[in-house]
């Protein structure tokens, strides 16, 4: 028991330590009594029998110290069981019944009857209980010193409930602190709240002038806001001065003096932020990336403070940015309104596509050169670029533009110039192309004129060699022709035919060749036409009946469908010269029993006429070729037959085309501007 009695003493230190509350601790405090007791009385026969009597009151004192926040009338019954069972072991004692030894283990559950943290304090407790008793069976003289584990017990939770009230101080500590700051913003905050009151306004002039930014809005319309705006707030005056590269624009609001001598003075002078010697006026310039654009003059009757001219900068920062944003999408937008009306008024086709070839967009020329709106693929707008789809899909991977020239399948006759192009203005762009931009251009008349042009080049090099061969080959060939002719008279005089022969051989081919020259004269110099109101079918009649004898002499067959009262003005010799080269090329193009078609009728504003033969027909490769001058295929030809014939129906306001196939056969088609037109 002396054991257990210093540790006790040494416990009781230690609380006192931890925790000074004595209200809580007395029952602890006052346990060591009854120790103290049952130390002395385990010494002193006398009262050697109190000695159980004293530890059971040392464990009454134990579990009111358990039990303090306990009501008295949860005490008072344990109080009466622990001095009941107290007085009935001093009685074996004293009577040395050993039967009644039970009373001190019957104490110690009772302590069990107390409150515990948690589960892991109840099976703690329940063990400690548990080693006492089979202590106080087994091991009686060690039972004291098993006691010292309640000792133990006791001082871990006094040590843990002290850190509990130490972390519980210091949340209290923080949320003092906490509400102290918390009052602190509180009292900053009210301060504030009274200046952003008095900067509202000022503020929300600022912000008005975002709107400028985004909406679309004219530069009379940001200077009158921003002069009312600020006069608004409690300025006396307010001017802005705004200067654009083609017009100036001026607004005052309220009263400013010496404004008007200011601003013929120093406007354009100031460069930065000017404040008046009086501290009553200032002028801020507006700036953009671009420079100076502006003059922000204000005027106060009193002094204008460093905050209020801190504000005014910033205000006057806005107002740049949004003249600037201004002027800038002015000029963007007179930019897109240029480009869209050039876009449309051009007559070069013109489409937009992604990388997908998907029409983004495309002017009226392209969609009135395809015949119809143009919205999705490309190709299938325009069928006659699917063969050029790959050399395309290059100028998206090759990163290079495309130029060349195609014949329209829908449109027979025209000729257009594509190019196509990258949509690219940055670097970053022409690494990765995203839109193409599609050039077609109509050259059908450039391409026409360029072929007259040539055939104009080739008769003025005709028109120069005709005059050479006039004066260079004519002259000898009529002194040949006269040898010819006196060589000829020779062998008749001579009776020699092998002479004769020869001089009508020589004769004969000299006329070849002068009629030759003769063609070629008169295929050179200009046209001279006799124009006159003419009846087609009577012209074609003449022509058909001065053609018959070279058709019959291969048995062909000439089948006439000629419309009555078809008028034309022109030169009728002339129209039967193509009519008569056009009967005769047919005949000479067909073997024994052909046939010939000629056919006459109006058409619209037109007379069409059709010469059509089952003759062998024009090969493929010389079409382009047939009206080039000295171009034939004839062994005695001289290639201006139908050259001539093209001429003289250009010269008649007229078309000459042809249809032909090998072996079937040629139609030639005449269309000439009926008379009255």
């Amino acid at each position: 028991m002396e054991a257990l009695f210093f540790s006790w003493i040494v416990l009781t230190i230690a609380v006192h330590l931890l925790n000074k509350d004595l209200e809580k601790n007395i029952f602890l405090y006052i346990s060591s009594i009854p120790l103290l007791l049952g130390v002395i009385s385990k010494n002193i026969s006398p009262i050697e029998n109190l000695t159980d009597f004293f530890y059971i009151l040392f464990l009454l004192s134990l579990f009111l110290s358990f039990n303090t926040d306990k009501q008295l009338k949860f005490k008072i019954p344990f109080v009466v069981w622990f001095l009941s069972i107290g007085l009935i072991s001093s009685a074996g004692n004293f009577y040395q019944k050993t039967d009644l030894s039970y009373t001190i283990p019957l104490a110690f559950l009772t302590l069990m009857l107390k409150d515990y943290k948690n589960r892991l304090d109840f099976i703690i407790w329940t063990v400690i209980v548990t080693i006492n008793l089979i202590t106080f069976f087994t091991f009686e003289n060690y039972f004291y010193y098993t006691n010292t584990l309640i000792a133990v017990y006791i001082l871990i939770h006094h040590i843990h409930t002290h850190l509990e009230k130490v972390e519980q101080e210091k949340k209290d500590y923080r949320e003092l602190v906490d509400r102290a700051i918390q009052s602190e913003i509180q009292k900053q905050y009210s301060e504030l709240d009274d200046e952003l009151k008095i900067t509202y306004k000022k503020l929300k002039e600022i912000f008005k002038l975002s709107n400028y930014t985004i909406l679309p809005i004219k530069l009379e319309d940001i200077a009158e806001r921003v002069v009312e705006g600020l006069h608004n707030l409690g300025y006396s005056g307010v001017v802005i001065f705004i200067e654009d590269n083609d017009k100036e624009i001026f607004k005052k609001s309220g009263f400013f003096p010496y404004i008007k001598k200011f601003k013929e003075d120093k406007f354009r002078e100031i460069e930065k932020i000017y404040i008046s010697e009086d501290e009553k006026s200032i002028f801020l310039p507006l700036y953009s990336d671009k420079g100076k654009i502006g003059i922000l003059g204000v005027y106060k009757k009193e002094k204008i403070f460093p905050k209020e001219i801190e504000y005014l900068s910033t205000y006057a920062n806005s107002v740049a940015t949004s003249i600037a944003k201004t002027l800038y999408f002015d000029k963007i937008n007179k930019l897109q309104e240029l480009f869209g009306k050039t876009f449309e008024s051009v007559d070069i086709g013109i489409a937009i596509v992604d990388k997908n070839f998907t029409v983004e967009t495309a002017n009226s020329a392209l969609e009135k050169i395809v015949g119809h709106k143009i919205t999705g693929d490309l190709f299938q707008n325009i069928p006659e670029l699917l063969p050029l789809k790959s050399e395309i899909e290059e100028v998206i991977s090759k990163k290079q533009p495309l130029d060349t020239v195609f014949s329209s399948v829908s449109k027979k006759g025209f000729i257009y110039r594509v190019k196509v192009l990258p949509l690219a203005s940055t670097p970053e762009e022409k690494e990765n192309i995203e839109k193409l931009v599609i050039i077609i251009e109509d050259i059908t008349e450039k391409e026409k004129l360029e072929a007259q042009l040539l055939q104009t080049e080739k008769h003025a090099v005709i028109g120069k060699l005709a005059a050479g061969l006039s004066h260079d080959i004519k002259n000898p060939l009529t002194a040949v022709s006269a040898y010819a002719y006196t060589v000829k008279r020779k062998g008749e005089k001579l009776k020699d035919k092998t002479l004769i022969s020869l001089g009508e051989k020589i004769e004969n081919n000299s006329k070849r060749a002068e009629d030759i020259i003769n063609k070629l004269l008169n295929y050179a110099k200009p046209s001279y036409y006799k124009e006159k109101k003419i009846d087609l079918r009577e012209v074609l009649k003449t022509s058909i009946d001065f053609s018959i004898p070279a058709s019959k002499r291969k048995n062909i067959k000439i089948n006439r469908r000629l419309e009555k009262d078809v008028y034309v003005y022109g030169d009728p010799g002339s129209l039967q010269q193509v009519f008569i080269n056009l009967i005769i090329n047919a005949a000479e193009s067909m073997d024994y029993n052909g046939n010939i078609w000629i056919n006459l009728r109006k058409n619209g504003n037109k007379a069409v006429i059709k010469i059509r033969d089952n003759g062998e027909g024009i090969p493929e490769s010389i079409k382009d070729e047939i009206f080039d001058p000295f171009f034939t295929t004839k062994e005695k030809g001289t290639g201006l037959g139908l050259s001539v014939v093209k001429r003289i129906v250009n010269d008649h306001r007229g078309e000459i085309e042809f249809i032909s196939k090998e072996g079937e056969g040629t139609e030639f088609i005449i269309k000439l501007p009926l008379a009255g037109d």
